[in-house]
């Protein structure tokens, strides 16, 4: 775009040293004539002096008729160079100079002009708002970019955290009464060999601190099992033994920790302050030698997971609250880009929840569609903040990005087994009764019921909250409005029980969310 304009991107280091930015072999006559002749250097190297004590460095005319204007580039604080907008004027056609910057490249000064004229080249009038508007896109590009870096950031840590949520509700989800302990540590080391690039995982329990414990093994373990047992015994009563130990930090001095082959780890599995076993992952698969902190993480967790059966198979209710408290924290990290729908996804969690209950559904059910609406708007991860974001309406395509978060949601969550009861409520919670909604325009009973007690409780919540284009509305009046959309909008038999609930434990959720609002915002597309 710049070069149809007839002017010509460039850098240039600190002392005005240039800084190639095409391929080798490509050239271009108008980018070599705005830097390439050496009057053009020498006049460069001077500017960039007089920039480098100014805050903003001014735009400057290296030749007649030749300008140039500077905005700088920062690694963290430091200034490292600039970014350059060299801005060849009408005047520059009548000047001398012309043709000496033509021989200095070898090109015929009257093609030159004539080229030049037929790009309409900016009048020296034009130089200060040009720079200027080079100077505003530049910083909001740099912005922009700095913008998605972090989301890239965000995102990546947020795919981490899903894979944990994964690997740990796999886990949680297998802590019964019924199960035996070592047949646990068994399903965990098999649910982490197919989690991490290992080629295998072992858990040692040693419950009685006898060196005699119990090897459990998933996967290739490169030596017998008797002398691996050994090898873990060893490692596990060593004292001060409160943290993960890793192969290879000190290569040939621990023949223990070797013996676990490459970036092997190996984590204490214990409670109040007591090593009951070790949990490794050994000869790890891949360019990289050396663990990661995602490796690190997720054998730490199923290692506490471990111990916590091993000394308490009961405790399956604590794990299920941290499970929940897990994938709460990750829906508020969505609900929370906006002050507007801080959380949102945990009250439309309570309210499928009681909406389930009032329902008389088994106590497992209710759970479950608990979980259902609590994840339910996890697809707006993959919708551009800009559009969360935006004031007022959206546009068409915009629309239509919002209405895809349903899909989005359910290809996050689709891979996860545990999660397969609850795919639909997640698909569908924008379906209508009458068949007018999205994503598959399904209608009556064919929409799963996990999805109808979330269009419910998802409206309900947005109609009552405070959103971006308008205030929140009146309880009499959103009722009103859900009572109308029975049968048209809503489930006609749920829209009663509905209308029958106790709000209270809502309105203390909408209450205690008042105080930690936090900026995302969009209407629910309810």
């Amino acid at each position: 775009m710049l070069r149809e304009l007839g002017l010509v991107l460039f850098a240039c280091d600190l002392d005005g040293g240039l800084m190639e930015s095409r391929p080798r072999g490509q050239r271009d006559w108008l980018s070599d004539l705005v830097k390439s002749p050496r009057i053009v250097q020498s006049a460069l190297a001077k500017a960039a002096d007089r920039w480098r004590d100014d805050c903003r460095p001014q735009v400057c005319e290296l030749v007649p008729g030749l300008w140039c204007a500077p905005v700088p580039v920062r690694h963290r604080r430091d200034r490292t160079g600039y970014v350059l907008l060299g801005i060849p004027t009408r005047s520059l056609l009548e000047s001398e100079h012309l043709e000496l910057m033509c021989q200095a490249i070898k090109f015929d000064a009257r093609v030159c002009r004539e080229r030049m004229r037929r790009m309409g080249v900016p009048s020296e009038s034009e130089v200060a708002r040009l720079s200027a508007m080079f100077e505003r896109l530049w910083s909001d590009r740099q912005a922009r970019e700095g913008r998605e870096q972090t989301l890239e950031q965000v995102g990546r840590e947020l795919a981490e955290t899903w894979e944990e949520i994964n690997l740990l509700y796999s886990i949680t989800d297998k802590m019964t009464m019924e199960a035996r302990p070592h047949r646990f540590a068994a399903q965990a080391c098999s649910e982490l060999l197919h989690t991490l690039p290992y080629r295998w995982v072992a858990a040692y329990i040693d419950r009685e601190g006898s060196g005699e414990g119990r090897l459990i093994v998933s996967g290739d373990a490169p030596r017998d099992r008797s002398s691996l047992r050994e090898i873990l015994a060893t490692i596990a009563s060593r004292e001060s033994l409160d943290g993960p130990l890793m192969a290879g930090t000190l290569s040939g001095d621990d023949p223990e920790l070797d013996a676990l082959g490459v970036a092997g780890i190996a984590h204490p599995i214990g409670r109040d302050e007591r090593v009951v076993g070790l949990l490794v992952a050994g000869d790890k698969e891949g360019p990289d030698e050396v663990p990661s902190s995602v490796d690190i993480k997720l054998l730490a967790a199923a290692s506490a997971h471990i111990g916590i059966h091993l000394e308490n198979a009961g405790l399956f209710e604590d794990m299920n609250t941290m499970f929940l408290g897990m994938l709460e924290a990750i829906t508020a990290s969505i609900d929370a880009k906006d002050r507007y729908t801080c959380g949102h996804s945990r009250r439309v969690a309570l309210l499928t929840r009681q909406l389930a209950e009032a329902m008389g559904l088994d106590p497992s059910t209710i759970q479950r569609m608990h979980i259902a609406g609590l994840v339910h708007d996890v697809g707006k991860i993959g919708v551009r903040e800009h559009v969360l974001c935006k004031q007022g309406g959206l546009s068409d395509s915009e629309y239509a990005e919002v209405r895809r978060h349903p899909e989005i949601g359910w290809n996050i969550l689709k891979d996860i087994p545990n999660f397969n009861d609850i795919l639909d409520g997640v698909r569908h919670h924008h379906e209508r009764w009458d068949g007018g909604g999205y994503p598959s325009g399904i209608a009556g009973s064919e929409i799963p019921l996990p999805a109808r007690l979330i269009a419910l409780a998802d409206t309900f919540d947005a109609m009552c909250s405070t959103r971006t284009y308008r205030a929140a509305m009146a309880r009499e009046k959103v009722l009103a409005e859900m009572a109308a959309g029975a049968g048209t909008q809503f489930d006609p038999e749920l829209v009663p029980i509905f209308l029958k609930m106790d709000f209270r434990e809502w309105e203390s959720l909408i209450e205690s969310h008042r105080g930690t609002e936090a900026p995302l915002g969009l209407e629910d597309a309810a």
